[in-house]
């Protein structure tokens, strides 16, 4: 009985590999950083660990919004996919779909404004070359 006692106390001690720990960083993980729109590299999203995202043109800070990562967004719901909601100083809330975030190291968040259906493409470097 002790040496059973012991096994099994040998036995929870060796860690385990789970299937968390070999996935991927979460998306509120990898959208940390600065983002530049494709079509407008002047345009800038910096995204910080705090929940707050600075958007800047040309360096010249334009606006602030707070932002949350989830699974639900105004009206839309899903198990799957998830949204980022931006919400302004007054409250107002803009929705938006997550496509990818830095897939394979590619350097690109895609996003689909979920009010218009509007993609949003963005890089992480202004070298950052995005195929169609």
């Amino acid at each position: 009985m002790k040496k059973l006692f012991l096994i099994l106390l040998l036995l929870l001690q060796i860690p385990t590999i789970s299937g968390q720990n070999q996935s991927e960083d979460p998306s509120s993980k990898k959208i940390i950083g600065t983002w530049y729109m494709d079509q407008n590299r002047d345009t800038k999203w910096v995204f910080s660990q705090d929940g707050k995202v600075y958007n800047y043109n040309k360096n010249i800070f334009k606006v602030m919004y707070g932002y949350t990562i989830s699974h639900s967004c105004q009206n839309y719901l899903s198990e799957t996919i998830e949204f980022i909601t931006l919400m302004d100083k007054d409250g107002n809330e803009f929705c938006f779909r997550i496509n990818a975030i830095n897939e394979n190291k590619n350097g690109i968040l895609s996003l689909t404004k979920m009010d218009n259906m509007e993609q949003l493409l963005f890089v992480d470097n202004t070298d950052v070359i995005v195929r169609n």
